[in-house]
């Protein structure tokens, strides 16, 4: 398996990028929890309504630990924590939650190492393939 990708165009003329072609990835469709779990299931023992809903308590835990100011790390995988946005006050007594936060963001950083130069090498698509997508410079 490979991520497939395309090339597009920036064609924001402000962009000190525009013209030039960047590559994207393909996405093709979605997978959901119900079938991971049927994928599961056929390498287990476990029927699939067990392992989702094993999934759906992992993912009720991982909301709750963020919404109380966890960082939920899953190794081999990455780590996720909840962030806002806001808007700025010249007075912090002034600082109003309905009017100033205007949206709370999930935020994810995938597994990695930190090597001797500080750089992060990354687990998660370490060594992914990466192929054209059917159509594109064929």
């Amino acid at each position: 398996m490979s991520l497939k990708i395309t090339l597009r165009e920036n064609k924001i003329k402000s962009n000190k990028s525009y013209k030039k072609w960047f590559a994207r990835p393909v996405h093709i469709g979605e997978v959901h929890t119900a079938d991971i779990a049927k994928k599961i299931q056929t390498n287990s023992t476990f029927s699939q309504g067990t392992v989702k809903g094993v999934i759906d308590d992992f993912l009720q835990e991982m909301k709750q630990s963020m919404e109380s100011g966890q960082t939920v790390v899953i190794d081999g995988l990455g780590r996720f924590e909840l962030t806002v946005e806001s808007e700025g006050v010249d007075d912090p007594k002034d600082f109003r939650i309905a009017r100033h936060i205007k949206k709370v963001k999930c935020k994810f950083l995938q597994a990695g190492k930190r090597k001797m130069d500080g750089t992060l090498s990354l687990q998660l698509s370490k060594d992914a393939a990466v192929d054209w997508a059917p159509g594109v410079w064929e």
